[in-house]
């Protein structure tokens, strides 16, 4: 996805859609993973595990309560993140394939939440600019519990 199209998206979806953008990249990583296995260019897979990890972090962070969906939540990034390790340390692309069935739900989830609720409003969009600029979002939500 290019950084324009990403930009816009970021710019023009509610919070739901936010936490299914950073599952869609996770999963797009831990495909790029197995590729940088099967290639056998492994400084682009400690690339990708590491931005795979931040991504991670970031959504245990926003899951950091502890409600149940989030202790839930925070069990399935963990173990994602056990998994990806596996696949980096033994080299194994099947690990990553795993990783996306587990994250793949997840992502279809917020998704779905993402169609039942109004996108933030976006307004100063530069049209034929290289960036988004001078952009207002309006939204009160928090994640935590």
């Amino acid at each position: 996805m290019s950084s324009m199209t990403l930009e816009k998206k970021i710019l023009s979806t509610n919070d739901w859609g936010l936490l299914a953008l950073l599952h869609e990249g996770l999963m797009e990583r831990f495909e790029d993973a197995g590729k940088a296995i099967e290639k056998e260019d492994y400084t682009m897979l400690n690339e990708l595990i590491n931005n795979s990890r931040d991504i991670i972090s970031e959504l245990l962070i926003t899951f950091r309560e502890k409600d149940e969906l989030s202790t839930n939540l925070r069990s399935l990034y963990l173990f994602t993140n056990k998994l990806i390790t596996e696949g980096e340390i033994k080299k194994d692309s099947s690990s990553f394939k795993k990783a996306i069935d587990i994250i793949n739900p997840i992502y279809t989830g917020f998704k779905g939440l993402e169609g039942k609720e109004e996108a933030n409003i976006v307004s100063g969009l530069t049209y034929g600019k290289e960036e988004l600029l001078d952009h207002l979002t309006r939204s009160n939500k928090t994640f935590q519990g």
